[in-house]
């Protein structure tokens, strides 16, 4: 009864975070349309309200996820979780009635401050996930908002297109409001975590939690950065503007549905094989599949390229968290989960200021040396056990 019950709060928990990945994403596909329409900005400087508009949440975000984790040892951790999903149903709503560019910044700030529900539930997983399934589950957490990513591209672009920008923000944020319907009647609550001497947060600071660290803000970095700038990617292959909205919900849903695809894959050959290996094997081949995105001479190539590289390289986080499994503290949760918001934030924000300056092919090498730099880092502090 308890393992089917751990199941059952596994299943409800992961499909409202399919409903939070699901809206974000949603909304992110058509944004960067959006701002083009409303800024009153010429070209260059649009260009870079883009990635600070895109990027704000989840900066904002990386920046408390830590602190939403340690308050995991103070309030209930569902009782958090579901206040954070109503609120960022909230702000989406009130998106859909701007057309300034500095309010909808301010909106996209305020969604960072209360966007620290996925580390609680990351923290709810751990807590209530028996022990020898921890790293599955886990797994499977993160297969919820990969398929969250799949899904929420298409439809935002499809929905932009029918109902309009307005029409289209309402309708993320009715999702994410079933979502908190969802998790009222069907997850259940975890005790709140046991107190830490702030001298036990200091202590987690080592090398092998920085280049845990590291790792998922890499493979977060990857997956993200391309949104932002899929309209250059578009107007360097010659597409237009009118098709190239309708094309990138279905180039995002395509790539991403080899990320889920890996998620699953090479999380089972990692039982195989181990965790090292594992994740050296695949960021090395997400180092060489970024860089060859630069020899890409159509959109058909380009998103072929980019199916293997993202199938490689989304299994990358979990892995990289189930590195530090036996460690349940809040702080250390969010701390390793503060990469994921930091890849979403940074990799807009990173892609449109380096376009804005340069070119789509310096742009894939930077990020490709950034994996490398992790991958180098992940190979002389990790060993083989």
């Amino acid at each position: 009864m308890l393992v089917e019950a751990n199941r059952r709060q596994l299943i409800f928990l992961c499909f409202s975070q399919f409903g939070v990945a699901f809206s974000f994403n949603f909304v992110n596909i058509f944004i960067p349309f959006f701002i083009l329409k409303i800024s009153p900005h010429p070209p260059a400087q649009t260009l870079l309200w883009v990635g600070a508009i895109i990027g704000a949440t989840s900066i904002v975000t990386a920046l408390t996820s830590t602190f939403w984790g340690t308050l995991t040892h103070h309030f209930r951790p569902r009782s958090l979780y579901l206040k954070g999903i109503l609120l960022h149903s909230l702000l989406f709503f009130l998106m859909g009635f701007t057309t300034d560019l500095h309010l909808l910044l301010l909106l996209r700030i305020l969604q960072g401050f209360v966007g620290g529900t996925s580390t609680i539930g990351l923290i709810i997983v751990s807590s209530s996930s028996p022990k020898e399934k921890v790293s599955s589950y886990l797994g499977v957490y993160q297969s919820s908002m990969t398929l969250g990513q799949l899904l929420g591209p298409p439809l935002g672009s499809l929905a932009a297109a029918l109902f309009g920008f307005k029409g289209a923000f309402i309708s993320a944020s009715l999702v994410l409001f079933a979502s908190m319907i969802f998790c009222i009647f069907y997850v259940t609550d975890v005790p709140i975590l046991p107190k830490k001497e702030k001298s036990d947060i200091r202590l987690s600071l080592n090398k092998r939690l920085l280049v845990g660290w590291l790792l998922c803000f890499a493979s977060q970095l990857q997956l993200m950065f391309l949104p932002s700038v899929l309209p250059n990617v578009f107007e360097k292959f010659q597409i237009a503007r009118p098709v190239a909205l309708k094309l990138a919900g279905t180039v995002v849903m395509i790539y991403t549905t080899t990320a889920m695809i890996g998620t699953y894959l090479w999380s089972w050959v990692a039982r195989r094989y181990g965790l090292y290996r594992m994740i050296l094997f695949l960021m090395s081949l997400g180092v060489l599949f970024q860089a060859l995105l630069v020899f890409s001479k159509g959109i058909v190539d380009f998103t072929v390229i980019r199916m293997v590289q993202t199938g490689l390289i989304a299994v990358v986080l979990p892995l990289a968290i189930s590195l530090f499994v036996s460690d349940l503290r809040g702080s250390t949760i969010g701390f390793l989960n503060s990469a994921r918001f930091t890849g979403n934030a940074l990799g807009p924000l990173m892609a449109t200021s380096i376009l804005a300056v340069s070119n789509l092919s310096t742009l894939f090498l930077v990020i490709s040396g950034i994996t490398f730099f992790a991958l180098l880092s992940f190979k002389i502090v990790f060993r083989e056990e």
